[in-house]
């Protein structure tokens, strides 16, 4: 496999050169890094890529060299060049300078704010009065809160109250953020071939080495010529070609705990230099989006060569649930191949066993430092004989020995000939073997469609590899390669574009050597197919069809009236409508959409009785069986899961078809819940069977919560494009203010995050301690005898939060410590809770009622051999869980994966926050379990990886960290939606404007920017001016220069205006010049007479004739899609005016000069929010951008259409009133405005919120946004 790891400046190269390259050593002082890596037997690093042809740079690499391309961004050999060009006179500044390649990396302030000192003082003082440390929990969070407390007041010189204490605790610990140096590229072969090259005989390693070689190399080629760009323009809006990478390549042989590990770390610098000779960054983007491609691409390669080298064979083997198979060779054990990694686990055990010691001893995280200690103590301590690294002869024979011990002395001799024994095909094998090209295509197309609504070619190009490498293993002679591309091509060419075509295609000029334009990412192309999307049409259509069993009103308004009679919580007015669709609306499907906590469960009771009381029949299906006989429980229905119900009348007898838990007819109404986890391809399946015997469909769930891992979409795609009902009023939780932050947390509001922050629901630390802090809350709940439930993202991290409940369990006596080993790595013993996580229809409970369903929990009574007697916690049934069950598919279940707890209702609610991983729908999921509280516990800093193969993860704050998961969408969205989203973007303003400036300041006039450095050097003193041409902010100070040249102005007037005496100061503190005369300068007068475009924007030149004429003739189109477009949303808002919009001063009647200035005014404020994409119904501008040219103009146009009179004013409101009533009649409009009334009320307490924060502690907080306009 290939993994990508980011490299950070100054000396975030240096886990690859000091503590992979050393082994478990520091390298010792003075030494040189290649003398070691030799002396010990490891290959020196080389220099590779393209890039390196105008470096002058070839061979092995020196430390200095790491130092002064990944540290510092120099040219490999500055440290002579340097030295060279000093003794000849020039300054030390001066020659720094001109070995820099492209622009300095950015200078990081630390964040020295003393918290981790206080704390770390205030719990050793506890301990010195005490004699002992604090206990989590409590008493550790009032230290934390009394220091917080008087930082806080300490800076208002008043009392903190709570709320500000605890928003103080969750902005703590924020490191700098470093600049990208670099991109680890780890190419690792599967285990058994690094297995065959440590104890084959040397030749057969020697030809597993070159082989793994051969795939890195061709890997590493085809991503430089793939991903090998960078980035130019304003914002970086073009992407352009590079001369190729500037790398550096180190191979390894063992993990740091001494596993046998062949591999091969590429470090590719991100200075590239492009074609017009400048030095500028890689586009990580590219390199990033075609990892997994690139990863799949290597197998390929490694697999073919060893197979060809030494004529062995790959089997497919199962990595457990959810995990794709692994490709491993052919007689070389798995027992052998663990036993290689079971040293890795046991020094990453008493890693986190030490880490925890500590963490529990000094009540912090401990420092890097110490880190390091604890893993190199961890290893010392599991490591037999001595930790100083060894030759490759020495390690092979180690290896011997130890495989010696597995598998004996004649398996280990002749381990190379066994391997190479031809192995007989399976009729699998022997179908795939006859398949030809367009049928492999085929075979991935489904794979890929099955997968996702939209795919890049990258994922074809991935599942081709995957594919390839498995047919050359049955076919002897092809070349897998060629079989990938041929499958891939053949893939493309069935599929459709999403991605919009350009609506003004670019001339040669504007175009990459690959004939793309560089306005468009490469490889960021979506595509579908005809399937997916006919597909997406049918639940359109059948969304607007009238068809299938529907409850005469009067019938269904009784059972409503007779629930209410019978019930002390009546039906709120959104259940009963919801339910009022989905039993009377007529229409083949339908759909409700219901937020966590509305009552789901309530309303669709009432629509089962009254589908019954009209003569009908509710078949509920969920995604799950375990939560299909829960709903069936709760409604009193009939539940099975889709995919059962589909098999059964795909594939089951006439009989099961026909039984009342299968049978469906005109009669049966088909509820699916939780309907935003089913695959799009699963709903047509279900519908397919409707329309076949005259059902209906109703589809209830939330798009905001979590989604189908396979392809999805459709709920959201209906929600839209037909309507729904919805549930507004959330019923679940104690604390009404609580209600109200879900909902925010549902859109993805950063103001939600107020209200955990300040009823002290959040914490951060490093991931053990978050653990441990959610275990210590989660044990407190459960003594208090409320349900709670640990809840994690990953099964290992539920695993452990298990593994921690079990064993503070066993020392209370409440379970068995001794038990059966489960599927999590756990044992488990009489009393333990346990949970089953794969369906057996044929282990039955509860009289046969009831059979084992994966989700469902149970309590051990017995073990009985590893059988283990169990009793289900949800209907008491009892049964014997055989031994083969429960090593595969059981696992304690105190704790739960996110997926797990949807549709679940507990008292409290332990979330483990990872901000690299978790998404928005995760975290609203989780934290809306719990009726009395939902706490997040977020992940802000990461211990050292025990193998020192992964670069240190950078520090953040508690709310940076849950910002970050708010900002990441997971949710997958329909094909139909994706090209709508396409369409949209392709015209927008955002895709429009960009590309016109520039193409109009960089290729139309490519003199400008020289021309601006040329002004800078003239006026500014000369080191000033270099840092200032080479700043990071100068393509944004040349082009405002440019925009007052423009305008008629003397840039050099400007720039002198803009220089003051203290800027030459030796002690100046200034850390970017162009920032600082960005902003002295400022923005230009508008004088452009082309009314159509916003005025901010230069008109395209005078004419199609002269130079560049295929650019001229482009900008002139261009502008027209930009005058084009900014009529268009004119028009648009002058028809139907926005909430924002409503109560600005009408257009005038007559087609006078006023009513130009008012669409042109209209016009500025609509192109600056379509440019910057502000979807905010109720803010116009957005954030305020004191230092934007267009918002600036925006701005201004805004105020002067704010002169509203009394009579407009009242003329507005009548508008409004009029745009309600128009919504009378839709509910499900009419739900989606009583939510937007909420929503809004609720932006402007975020807004009241942002504004105290600013207000308070500007300081303190860092770059705060002002509050919006």
């Amino acid at each position: 496999m290939m993994t990508v790891h980011v490299l950070h400046a100054g000396d975030g190269y240096t886990y690859l050169t000091r503590q992979v390259a050393a082994g478990d050593h520091a390298v010792r002082r003075g030494e040189d890094l290649t003398e070691y890596y030799t002396a010990e037997g490891n290959p020196v690093g080389q220099w590779l890529g393209s890039g390196l042809a105008n470096l002058g740079v070839s061979g092995p690499v020196s430390e200095a060299q790491m130092q002064a391309l990944f540290g510092d961004g120099l040219h490999p050999d500055a440290e002579v060049a340097i030295r060279a060009a000093v003794a000849g006179g020039a300054t030390p500044e001066d020659a720094v300078q001109a070995s820099r390649l492209g622009r300095r990396f950015p200078r990081i302030q630390a964040i020295a704010d003393g918290w981790d000192d206080a704390v770390a003082d205030a719990y050793t003082e506890f301990t010195a009065t005490n004699g002992r440390s604090p206990e989590p929990g409590v008493e550790r969070d009032l230290i934390r809160w009394n220091i917080a407390a008087d930082r806080v007041a300490a800076t208002l010189k008043r009392a903190a109250t709570d709320a500000e204490v605890a928003t103080h605790l969750s902005q703590m610990g924020k490191a700098p953020r470093q600049p990208v140096a670099g991109y680890d590229l780890v190419f690792t072969p599967v285990k058994s071939v690094s297995v065959l090259w440590a104890l084959g005989d040397l030749d057969t390693s020697e030809q597993v080495r070159e082989a793994h070689n051969a795939a890195w190399q061709a890997t590493v080629s085809w991503l430089e010529t793939e991903a090998g760009v960078t980035r130019v323009g304003a914002g970086g809006v073009a992407q352009v070609d590079t001369h190729g990478f500037v790398a550096t390549a180190f191979e390894h042989r063992d993990s740091r705990t001494g596993d046998p590990n062949l591999h091969t770390h590429v470090a590719v610098s991100t200075k590239v230099q492009g074609l017009d000779g400048k030095w500028r960054s890689l586009d990580g983007r590219v390199l990033h989006a075609l990892g997994v491609a690139a990863s799949e691409r290597y197998n390929t390669l490694v697999e073919q060569e060893v197979r060809n080298r030494l004529g062995v064979t790959f089997v497919d083997e199962t990595r457990g649930r959810n995990k794709r198979s692994v490709r491993e060779i052919a007689g070389i054990s798995r027992e052998l191949r663990d036993s290689f990694s079971s040293r890795r686990a046991a020094i990453e055990d008493a890693y986190e066993a030490l880490v925890q010691e500590y963490v529990a001893k000094h009540g912090r995280t401990p420092p890097k430092s110490v880190q390091l200690s604890l893993a190199q103590r961890a290893t010392l301590e599991t490591r037999e004989g001595k930790s100083a690294p060894k030759s490759l002869t020495r390690q092979r024979a180690e290896w011997r020995l130890a495989a010696v011990r597995i598998i004996g002395e004649v398996a280990v001799d002749t381990i190379g000939t066994t391997v190479r024994q031809r192995q007989q095909l399976s009729a699998q094998d022997q179908t795939l073997a006859a398949l030809s090209i367009d049928e492999l295509a085929d075979r991935v197309l489904h794979t890929v469609e099955d997968s996702r609504a939209t795919w890049r070619r990258s994922h074809v190009a991935a599942e081709a590899q995957r594919i390839a490498r498995t047919f050359a293993n049955v076919s002897p002679g092809v070349d897998a390669q060629q079989i990938a591309e041929g499958v891939a091509q053949a893939v493309m060419a069935r599929v459709i574009a999403v991605t919009a075509p350009t609506l003004n295609p670019v001339p040669e000029a504007l175009q990459r050597q690959d004939g793309e334009s560089v306005y468009r990412v490469h490889g960021t192309e979506r595509f579908t197919s005809e399937r997916i999307l006919a597909i997406e049409d049918s639940l359109i259509d059948a969304a607007r069809t009238v068809a299938g069993f529907a409850v005469e009103p009067a019938i269904f308004s009784t059972t409503v009236q007779a629930l209410n009679a019978a019930s002390s919580y009546p039906l709120d007015a959104s259940q009963v409508e919801l339910a009022r669709r989905f039993a009377s609306g007529g229409r083949l499907l339908e759909v409700g959409i219901g937020p966590a906590g509305t009552g789901k469960t309530t309303a669709m009771r009432a629509f089962a009785r009254a589908v019954e009381a009209g003569g009908g029949r509710v078949l509920a299906l969920a995604p799950t069986a375990a939560a299909s006989t829960v709903l069936a429980e709760e409604i009193k229905v009939e539940a099975e899961t889709a995919h059962k119900l589909v098999d059964v009348h795909r594939n089951g007898s006439p009989e099961q078809q026909e039984s009342d838990q299968y049978r469906i007819d005109s009669s049966t109404v088909l509820l699916i819940d939780e309907a935003g986890m089913a695959s799009t391809p699963l709903l047509a399946d279900v519908l397919e069977l409707a329309q076949m015997h005259g059902a209906a469909i109703r589809l209830l769930g939330d798009p905001a919560q979590l989604a189908a891992v396979e392809s999805g979409g459709a709920l959201r795609l209906i929600e839209q494009r037909v309507g729904a009902s919805y549930l507004d009023q959330v019923h679940r939780f104690v604390d009404v203010e609580e209600a109200a932050a879900s909902l925010l947390l549902r859109d993805g509001a950063s103001s939600s995050l107020d209200f955990y922050v300040t009823a002290d629901r959040t914490r951060g630390g490093i991931r053990q301690s978050m653990l441990e802090e959610i275990y210590v809350a989660w044990a407190a709940d459960r003594a208090d005898d409320r349900h709670s439930i640990m809840v994690a993202g990953t099964n290992e991290e539920v695993a452990a939060l298990n593994a921690r409940a079990r064993l503070d369990l066993i020392g209370q006596g409440a379970v068995g410590k001794s038990g059966a080993l489960l599927h999590d790595g756990n044992k488990a013993g009489v009393n333990d809770v346990i949970v089953t996580r794969q369906n057996d229809r044929k282990l039955r409970s509860n009289q046969g009622k009831d059979f084992v369903a994966n989700g469902d929990l149970w309590t051990i009574m017995s073990d009985e051999g590893g059988d283990l007697k169990v009793k289900s916690l949800r209907h008491g049934g009892v049964l014997t869980l055989p031994a083969e069950y429960v090593a595969a598919h059981v696992e304690l279940g105190y704790a739960a994966t996110i997926n797990r707890v949807q549709g679940m209702t507990v008292d409290t609610s332990h979330i483990l926050v990872d901000p690299q991983s978790t998404s928005r729908e995760q975290l609203y999921v989780a934290a809306t379990r719990g009726r009395e509280s939902n706490r997040m516990y977020a992940v802000v800093e990461e211990t050292l990886e025990v193998d020192a193969h992964v670069p240190d993860h950078l520090r953040t704050s508690t709310i940076d960290a849950l910002t970050a998961v708010l900002a990441r969408e997971g949710a997958e969205r329909s094909a139909t939606e994706e090209i709508q989203r396409e369409q949209d973007a392709a015209a927008s303003l955002s895709t429009l404007l960009p590309a016109y400036e520039d193409a109009l300041a960089r290729v139309y006039d490519p003199t400008q920017i020289g021309r601006m450095e040329a002004a800078v050097r003239d006026v500014l003193d000369a080191r000033i001016a270099d840092r200032v041409v080479n700043d990071e902010a100068w393509t944004h100070l040349a082009s405002r220069l440019a925009a007052h040249e423009a305008r008629g102005a003397d840039v050099r007037t400007q720039l002198a205006a803009a220089v003051r005496a203290e800027d030459t100061w030796p002690d100046s503190t200034v850390e970017s010049f162009a920032k600082i005369y960005h902003h002295r300068i400022g923005v230009p007068v508008d004088t452009t007479v082309d009314s159509a475009l916003p005025t901010w924007v230069a008109p395209p030149p005078a004419g199609t004739d002269g130079d560049n004429r295929a650019v001229r003739e482009w900008l002139h189109a261009q502008a027209r899609l930009v005058r084009d477009r900014t009529t268009a949303l004119v028009d648009a808002a002058a028809a139907a005016p926005e909430p924002w919009s409503v109560p600005l001063r009408p257009q005038p009647d007559d087609a006078s000069s006023l009513q130009r200035a008012w669409r042109r005014d209209l016009g500025n404020v609509l192109a600056f929010r379509d440019l910057n994409q502000i979807a905010d119904a109720e803010s116009p501008l957005g954030a305020v951008r004191p230092d934007d040219p267009a918002y600036a103009t925006a701005a201004a146009s805004l105020e002067r259409l704010r002169v509203v009179e009394d009579a407009t004013a009242a003329e507005a409101r009548r508008r409004v009133a009029g745009l309600r009533q128009r919504l009378d009649g839709n509910t499900g409009a009419a739900g989606a405005v009583d939510v937007a009334g909420r929503m809004r009320r609720l932006r402007e307490r975020e807004l009241d919120s942002e504004q105290r924060r600013w207000e308070d502690e500007p300081t303190q907080r860092g770059p705060v946004h002002r509050p919006t306009v």
